[in-house]
Parts: structure tokens; C-alpha cells; sequence
């Protein structure tokens, strides 16, 4: 025989998972309503089969045909119809009702999928702060279920101490009071695994260690659904015992209380999301503040650029300006990393294009100072491409140079030569010494500078081909014909000789 040697002024409730539920079904009115109908008409009773039905499904919802209990006759006298068409009108009906009930079942789903989508509102300025609400609703549970005292002890980060957080009918001082270690409080580890201790008289279970000193006490716990966050004691002046009902009124109150301190966290997620959102936006116009958009003055040269990222960071950048020799200098960079970090590095490497360029230089030698900046001034990591190049005005005089990851396109009357980086990207060593070319570029010539995700060979080619095929239009028409080529494409540019 086995005994329960449980006292009887201490009590455990398991707090039990719910059955989980089953999707809602037709109801019985409007099944019958059919079975009468069907009867009426053909004369035979229409009922389910209890052996084929599944409760969990909604789509299949057979049904049997059997005698009906009266004969059923119209005004002409016409007996009812035959079996097998009644079977046949049965089989329609029952198909009609898994589709209903699987209906049913895909909008039950979805209104509780669009319950979650009601967004958290922001605090009102008149609410009252959060130690408010907390001891207002530690009075109304402590008054609820008859006791005189309740506090709420929270967990610590490392999840190693209780500390009084909030509480009603307990001094103030003992908020000054320290975190009790969680190791040697035995009722709140009892109650952090899913059981409400109710400890009926204290005085019987002294090495269940109640944090304030009355002599009934229920704790429980108050969690997330997915992480312990402390407990809560309810405290009562004299011993006596807790009905369940009080101890499931309890929970509940626990569980709201957990509402509220999850609410708290995520108004304050969404307001630094929104914060955050804010500082992208402003950060976003600033970059596209920065990009050119007055073409140069120049009869020889027609340049146009694109950046692919019109509602988020960029991690590039396009730029042209003349310089103090006079010519016509076009950048095109890039920066690895994240979307904040590459974007910060490639506003940094525009400055720094921009800085060198107030120097005398060629490409090649703008190459290498922009390495040795970002070589100098970073810990190191973080890697860039860049492309520059130099047009003499009234001469056709091109020259260029380039770095890491970004493809040229140079389409000529006599062909199109597809060109890569010979040299490493930019802060990967202290120095670089890229490959300058310099050309003379003819009436309708085409250089495209191309930043792109494809890997496709074949796309360059037909890029080439049909940007020798319209050879005759505007840099402006030649972009907009890349884009649809390519749009995988993250920034180009074009500069055409006219």
C-alpha cells in the first residue's frame, strides 16, 4: 500500500497544458435544416456517418442515405426518387460541407492570426507609471482571495536572485532590503517549474523559507511563454486554507501581471525601433543628398548614374565633379559589411575621393591614396572597391583605374572589351599598385561602370551588345536600358563620348 505523505497544509497545483482544441464544426442547426430539406425532396433520410467522421478534418464529411421514417409523396403523387440518384445528391451535399467546414476552419485560423497583428499603442501621457499599475493590481488580486499583503519578486539577469520589485501592505523599506539567492529559496523554485505553492501554515514548513513573515502564504509563478521571470507571494495574516478557485484567481493575476511587464518591454523595443527607423530615413536622404544630380557642363562628355537602393542604406555610391586640372573626374565605390557599417564606409570613401582629388593625381595614383586612408584609419576588416577615371574635355583623352569587385564594359567602334580589377580591394594591404589605362574614346563610344550580383557571362555580352546597338542615344536612355538588362545591378554609371 502506498501512502501520501503529503501534509495537509501544504498544497501543489500543477499548472496543467489546455487540450488542445479542435477546429470549429458545423452546427447541428444548420445540418439539420439540410437533412429536412433532403428528406422533403427525396424522400429519403440524410444522416452522418459517425464511423468515417473526422473530428480533427473539415474536408471530409460523409454522410449516409437511409429509408426515411414517413414516405414522402409531392402533389402529384411521385414517390420518392431512387437510391442512387439520392446518393448522388447526397454525395454533392456532403462535399459542400467539407468545403463549408474547411472554410470555417481557415477563418477561425485567421482571426486569431490577425488578433497578434493589433500593434502595441504607445504610452497615453496621462497613464499612470508602472509601480502604480503593478501595486494596484497586487491589491485587487491580495484583496480577491483574502489576503492582507503581496509582492512581486523578480529574477536577476544571470537568473540567480529574487529582488522585491513591487508590493502592497509591505513597509517600503523593504525595497532597501537585498536579492535573496535563488538556490536556497525553495518554495520559488518550486513554483519557477509550473506549481502554485500554497503553504496553508507557515510555521508547520519553515525550510520553505517565506521572504516576509505571515503566517499563510500562496506563491506563484509569473513567466512568459518562454522565460521565468520571477514570482509572486500573496501573504495572509493568520493560517487558513486556499480554495482552488482563490488559487486559480491567483494565477490569473500572475499571468496578468506578466502581461503588463511584456508590455512595458515591447513599448520600449518600439520606441527605439522607431528611433531607429527614423535615423535610417534621415540617414538615406543624406546619402542620396550626396549623389550628383546636375550633369557637368561639358559638349563632350554625356554621364549618368544609378543606385539601386532607393528605400534602404546603401552600400555604394556614384559621384563625378571637376577637379582643379579641369577635367571631368567620375567615381564609382563600393563598401563590404552590413548594411549600417557598409554604408558609413562608403560615405566615408566618397569624402575621401572627394578630399584627394584637390591634390594633382591620375587614377592609378587616386587608387592608392584611397587605400592608404582606409588602411591607416581602420583597425582593420573593412574592404572597399573603387573605380575613378578622368576625361580630358575637347580631346576624347580617357584614362582609369580600378579596385576590387566592380566590372567596366568599354563598347568601341571596333569592339567591346569587358575589363575587371587586376589589383586586390581597397585596405586589404597597406599598398596598391592598380593598373592605369588611358585610351582615346571616339564619337559614340560607351564606358559602363557596373556594380552587380549576377554571375551570368552571358549577360555582360548581351549588355555589350545591345549598348553597341544604341550607340546613338543619350547616356540617360543607355542606363535605363542596362536596369531592364540587369536587374540584379546595385549601381552603375555611364559616361558616353558625344
Amino acid at each position: 500500500m502506498v501512502t501520501n505523505n503529503l501534509p495537509s497544509f501544504l498544497r501543489l497545483h500543477v499548472a496543467e497544458e489546455p487540450a488542445t482544441p479542435t477546429p470549429p464544426s458545423l452546427t447541428n442547426d444548420t445540418f439539420g435544416s439540410i437533412a429536412s430539406a433532403f428528406e422533403v425532396a427525396t424522400g429519403w433520410s440524410l444522416d452522418r456517418d459517425s464511423e468515417g467522421l473526422d473530428a480533427n478534418s473539415n474536408s471530409h464529411y460523409p454522410l449516409l442515405v437511409k429509408p426515411a421514417s414517413t414516405l414522402h409523396t409531392d402533389s402529384t403523387g411521385a414517390s420518392a426518387i431512387d437510391f442512387d440518384r439520392a446518393a448522388q445528391l447526397a454525395g454533392a451535399v456532403s462535399d459542400l460541407f467539407g468545403k463549408l467546414g474547411g472554410l470555417q476552419a481557415a477563418i477561425w485560423r485567421r482571426e486569431a492570426e490577425l488578433a497578434i497583428g493589433v500593434p502595441v499603442s504607445p504610452k497615453r501621457e496621462d497613464e499612470e507609471h508602472l509601480a502604480i499599475r503593478l501595486e494596484a493590481m497586487l491589491r485587487n488580486g491580495a484583496e480577491a482571495i483574502g489576503c492582507s499583503a503581496a509582492g512581486l519578486y523578480m529574477l536577476d539577469d544571470t537568473t540567480t536572485e529574487l529582488k522585491l520589485r513591487a508590493c502592497w501592505g509591505l513597509p517600503q523599506e523593504q525595497f532597501l532590503q537585498p536579492a535573496r539567492p535563488l538556490e536556497s529559496a525553495f518554495a520559488e523554485l518550486e513554483a519557477l517549474i509550473g506549481h502554485a505553492v500554497v503553504l496553508e501554515d507557515v510555521s508547520l514548513l519553515p525550510h520553505w523559507k517565506t521572504p516576509e513573515p505571515f503566517p499563510a502564504a500562496v506563491c506563484l509563478p509569473v513567466a512568459s511563454p518562454t522565460d521565468p521571470l520571477g514570482t509572486i507571494w500573496f501573504f495572509a495574516d493568520a493560517v487558513r486554507d486556499f480554495t482552488d478557485q482563490q488559487v486559480h484567481l491567483a494565477e490569473i493575476i500572475a499571468g496578468s501581471i506578466a502581461a503588463e511587464l511584456q508590455r512595458e518591454v515591447l513599448l520600449g523595443e518600439c520606441r527605439a525601433s522607431k528611433q531607429a527607423d527614423r535615423q535610417i530615413i534621415h540617414a538615406m536622404q543624406w546619402q542620396h543628398d550626396h549623389l550628383p544630380n546636375i550633369k557637368p557642363l561639358l559638349d563632350d562628355w554625356d554621364v549618368s548614374g544609378w543606385l539601386a537602393a532607393d528605400d534602404e542604406l546603401a552600400g555604394g555610391f556614384y559621384d563625378w565633379f571637376v577637379p582643379p586640372d579641369g577635367s571631368l573626374a567620375l567615381a564609382l565605390g563600393t563598401s563590404e559589411g552590413l548594411r549600417v557599417e557598409s554604408a558609413l564606409s562608403a560615405g566615408a570613401l566618397q569624402a575621401n575621393v572627394r578630399a584627394h582629388a584637390e591634390y594633382p593625381h591620375d587614377a592609378r595614383q587616386m587608387i592608392s591614396r584611397a587605400n592608404g586612408t582606409i588602411w591607416n584609419s581602420s583597425a582593420g576588416g573593412h574592404t572597399a572597391s573603387l573605380f575613378y577615371c578622368k576625361a580630358i574635355p575637347d580631346s576624347g583623352e580617357l584614362e582609369f583605374s580600378m579596385a576590387g569587385d566592380i566590372r567596366a564594359i568599354l563598347v568601341r567602334q571596333s569592339g567591346v572589351e569587358l575589363i575587371e580589377a587586376s589589383s586586390l580591394p581597397l585596405g586589404v594591404e597597406p599598398e596598391l599598385n592598380p593598373e592605369l589605362t588611358r585610351l582615346q574614346m571616339s564619337e559614340g563610344d560607351v564606358l559602363l561602370v557596373l556594380k552587380t550580383s549576377s554571375e551570368r557571362p552571358s549577360l555582360q555580352l548581351e549588355i555589350s551588345r545591345q549598348l553597341r546597338l544604341h550607340n546613338t542615344a543619350t547616356a540617360d536612355e543607355l542606363l535605363r536600358l542596362v536596369r531592364s538588362l540587369d536587374p540584379q545591378a546595385d549601381l552603375a554609371v555611364v559616361l558616353r563620348h558625344r
